[in-house]
Formats: C-alpha cells, sequence, structure tokens
C-alpha cells in the first residue's frame, strides 16, 4: 500500500508533465487564419435580411476579418437597386476587410450554367484569352465605379479556371488568386491562397456540433502542416435570418475556440494580407497604372446587362472605339437567332437601350453584337 501511495503522485506529476510539454508542442507555432465569403450578395430574397453586417460583426469582435467573394455583376442587378450592398461593400472595405473579385456573374458564355464562368465544363472548352480578359476587365470596372475599389485577388467562380485565366490576371498585374488547389506560387507573380473546407453550407442544429468538432480538429491539423488555413463560407447561409442565425453562432464558437487554443499565437489576415505575410517580396500596389483597361479604347466591348436574370426586359449596352455598323441580336443556346435587336451605324462611345422578351419562353440567351471587326456575346437569363 505505501509503494501505491508513493508513486501515484510520481506517475501523476510525470503525466502532467507529458501533457504540458505535448500542449507546447502544440501551441508552438502561429496559425495564419482567413476567412473566405463567397457569392454575396446571392439572389435568394427568402432569408432576410440581406445584409453581410451581422457576419462582419461576428468576425470583427473575435479579430478576424473577412474577405468577400464578390460578383461585380450583382452590383447592378434589380435586387441590389437600393444601393445597400453597394454601401455595405464600402463600409467594409473601410474597416479592414478585403473585396475579392468573384468572376464577373458567375454564369458561363458557352453553355450558361451557373457552376463556372472562366472555363466551360459542359463543353471542355475555356473562353480565349481575349474573353476571360474581356470578363475581368468589365468586373474590375464596375468595382472601381460602383465601390472605389481595385481589388488585389480573384476567386475563379466554382474554381474552375486554365492556364489562361491565371495568364490573364498575371499580366492584368493581379497579385492574388484564391482556388481549391495547391498554396504556393502559381502563375508569374500570381499567388495561390487556396480555400481548405467549408462547414457552413445549410448547416442545420442537427450536424452543427459535429461540423464544429471536425472543423476545430482540421485546423489544428492543417496549422501543423503549412500554418495557415482558409474557410470557406457561402451567403445566404451566413444571414442572420437563416435558421436563426445559426451561422452566426456557430462562427463564433469557433473562433472563440481558435482565440483559447491559439491565444497570440493566431494571425487574422485576409487574401492578399496573408499571401504578403507568407511571401514577403508579393506586389500588392494598386497604383493606377492602365493595364486594368489597356484593351478597353481598341476593341467592341459588351457592358453588363441590367437586371440580370430579368423579366421581360432588360437594358443592354456595348463601348464601340470608332463609329461603325452594329448588329444586335438574341440567339438561343443552339445558335438560332430569335430577335434582331438592332441593325444600325452607332457612333463611337457607349450605347445603352432596352430589349424587350415578352414573347419568348424562360430560359438562357446569348446577346450578341457583331460589327465589322469582331463580335462579342454574353448570356442573359430570362425568367418568367
Amino acid at each position: 500500500m505505501k509503494k501505491i501511495v508513493l508513486l501515484n503522485p510520481l506517475l501523476y506529476v510525470l503525466t502532467l508533465c507529458i501533457n504540458l510539454q505535448e500542449l507546447k508542442a502544440n501551441q508552438s507555432d502561429s496559425l495564419l487564419f482567413v476567412v473566405r465569403i463567397d457569392d454575396i450578395l446571392s439572389r435568394n430574397m427568402s432569408i432576410l435580411p440581406r445584409s453581410i453586417l451581422p457576419l462582419e460583426d461576428a468576425l470583427a469582435s473575435r479579430g478576424a476579418k473577412a474577405t468577400w467573394g464578390l460578383m461585380p455583376h450583382r452590383l447592378l442587378e434589380a435586387a441590389n437597386a437600393d444601393g445597400q450592398l453597394a454601401s455595405e461593400i464600402k463600409q467594409s472595405h473601410r474597416n479592414g476587410h478585403e473585396i475579392a473579385q468573384h468572376g464577373l456573374i458567375h454564369i458561363c458564355q458557352i453553355c450558361g450554367q451557373s457552376s463556372h464562368e472562366m472555363y466551360c465544363t459542359i463543353h471542355k472548352r475555356a473562353l480565349s484569352y481575349g474573353q476571360q480578359e474581356q470578363l475581368i476587365l468589365e468586373g474590375v470596372q464596375i468595382m472601381k465605379d460602383s465601390l472605389g475599389i481595385k481589388p488585389t485577388s480573384f476567386i475563379p467562380p466554382g474554381h474552375v479556371y486554365d492556364a489562361t485565366t491565371k495568364a490573364v490576371l498575371a499580366d492584368l498585374g493581379f497579385p492574388v488568386i484564391s482556388t481549391s488547389g495547391t498554396l504556393g506560387q502559381s502563375h508569374q507573380n500570381l499567388y495561390d491562397i487556396p480555400i481548405n473546407a467549408e462547414f457552413t453550407w445549410a448547416l442545420t442544429q442537427q450536424n452543427y456540433a459535429e461540423n464544429l468538432a471536425k472543423a476545430i480538429q482540421e485546423i489544428k491539423q492543417e496549422q501543423k502542416h503549412s500554418g495557415i488555413y482558409v474557410l470557406m463560407m457561402h451567403d445566404p447561409f451566413i444571414r442572420a435570418g437563416y435558421k436563426n442565425a445559426i451561422t452566426l453562432r456557430w462562427m463564433g464558437a469557433l473562433l472563440d475556440s481558435l482565440n483559447t487554443y491559439y491565444g497570440s499565437r493566431i494571425q487574422y489576415n485576409t487574401l492578399t494580407e496573408a499571401a504578403t505575410t507568407i511571401e514577403s517580396g508579393l506586389s500588392t500596389s494598386t497604383t493606377e497604372d492602365d493595364r486594368y483597361s489597356t484593351t478597353q479604347p481598341d476593341r467592341i466591348s459588351l457592358l453588363p446587362n441590367y437586371p440580370n436574370p430579368f423579366n421581360p426586359t432588360t437594358m443592354i449596352g456595348f463601348y464601340l472605339p470608332k463609329e461603325s455598323p452594329i448588329s444586335i441580336s438574341v440567339v438561343t443556346m443552339e445558335g438560332i437567332k430569335i430577335e434582331l435587336v438592332s441593325n444600325q451605324l452607332y457612333p463611337s462611345g457607349e450605347h445603352w437601350g432596352p430589349i424587350n422578351l415578352q414573347h419568348t419562353a424562360s430560359g438562357n440567351y446569348l446577346l450578341l453584337v457583331q460589327s465589322n471587326t469582331g463580335s462579342r456575346s454574353r448570356v442573359i437569363s430570362l425568367i418568367k
């Protein structure tokens, strides 16, 4: 009995020392943590309020930052005509959060599907360099005009892209891309900060605790492997009206756990901040050098129509560098022309006008603008 009494305290002390050493080893390195939220604001009109501020507050109150993945075309759509989205985005940017460009409209110009944009997964065909450049430039211009913000990071819609996408981004001076690929230098001076996982898509009370435990475990494991974790989220699940703010509570619980475990060893960054933290020589200058607009003066440009989707009228716009005869038509996805909108001589400059498809069935169509020197097309969505 005396031996047991003497050995037990010794065993307890040894066990405690081992546990403390293990805990110290596990916490010896810092964690770089990024939160990326895509598809703001989605077209969902049933989950209210349509606002990013509650999530921003939940993040900021715990020291975290948001990188908002914005489809620039959202800013032109009827659902955001009240200016709330633009106002919240500008305020969030002033508060130190990042606004990443998430494609242009998240609709493929080849097949009309919404799961991709830069590369068509249906027809296994990429958009050309010029087509991808035009989409990205239009998005940049909308963000600059509507928000006064020049994006430094790009999120390919659906994480679908090709080497051409990366070449265009590098040539246009984007320093950061965020995919589902590999962390590190991606193309020339383009750095990839990929996402790790998403746990809050259609989050429910049934998988709340399980997903929280999985997230904490996976983050700790990835911290040991790479030192960085990028958590992905999506609107509309981030809204306060989604299941009584379940995602906001979940996110708060996750950050509270990480702050408790890592303490001062956790560093919250945006995508671009994370890239510069890892790659100290990476240039993220946003000084105006006109590379974003080098293609504008010498070719026809088809501007985003609004609203889109529409019923039955939408405004279409195009830019001409010089006077030219222009044919504007609506074409089915099979290539059948169903509506000749205009066929006349236009002066140089920007032109806008309505088209009405009240006698046309719902679906995706191509708006085709043709001149003597080339053509531009865009998917438009009629929903009745």
